[in-house]
């Protein structure tokens, strides 16, 4: 059951909320890490209760952050990411369904913590529009230059922000993941698509020195995304 907003006129702020709790809920675990030398001075029932404070708005965070999404969302984000259209609706789904796939690779690499606006990468799907003539792939891969060029990943989303070289080649090695799952064909349930998402990004660290950085040659990405969504 999909749910529409009951007074039109008032904009549509999920993804702005979502956007809120997932740097609520990554500022908890941050703050523990850097607090942890002071947090040893301090006498155990203090210490324990800021301990728990902090897991209870970080635990509050991830459970409200990641909106459920369904088949009917993966299809619409498939459409919008290869362009086939850039409907807002289309656009809204496929920013839902890659902060989706962005936390589920969180969850699996605890220490990575770059966060990714709902907000932002909604925006800049709109506003691309499909090159003519361009496959499938051709245009995943001006999506995820277009991704990596604006403010939509960092440690805050929306500035501009200093990122090592490290830093940058896991979030282009992720999006490229993304994008593979999203190239590939769906499955399913949704149980399957989550295994092939990890499957994706599994072949894509295999492959990792094959590819090529997305500020370089498109078409060399274009021929990447292409081999490894038909392997997948």
């Amino acid at each position: 059951m999909r749910l529409t907003r009951p007074f039109q006129f008032l904009p549509d702020l999920q993804m702005p909320l979502r956007d809120a709790l997932r740097g609520v809920s990554n500022l908890s675990e941050a703050t523990e890490e850097a607090l942890e030398p002071a947090l040893r001075l301090l006498p155990e029932p203090l210490r324990s209760g800021f301990h728990d404070a902090l897991k209870s708005v970080e635990g509050a965070g991830k459970r409200l952050l990641n909106a459920p999404i369904d088949l009917t969302d993966l299809t619409e984000a498939q459409r919008a990411f290869t362009g086939q259209t850039r409907s807002p609706e289309a656009a809204r789904a496929c920013a839902k369904v890659i902060c989706h796939a962005w936390e589920h690779l969180q969850g699996a690499r605890p220490g990575h913590r770059d966060l990714i606006s709902e907000t932002i990468l909604a925006g800049q799907l709109q506003a691309l529009d499909p090159a003519p003539g361009a496959s499938e792939a051709a245009n995943a891969a001006r999506v995820i230059g277009q991704i990596l060029s604006s403010s939509a990943i960092g440690r805050m989303p929306g500035f501009v922000a200093t990122v090592t070289d490290a830093e940058k080649q896991d979030a282009e090695l992720a999006l490229i993941a993304i994008a593979v799952w999203l190239l590939s064909d769906r499955a399913a349930r949704m149980d399957e698509e989550e295994g092939l998402l990890d499957l994706s990004v599994a072949l894509v660290r295999a492959l990792s020195d094959e590819a090529p950085a997305p500020g370089g040659s498109p078409e060399a990405l274009t021929r990447f995304l292409e081999n490894a969504s038909a392997h997948l």
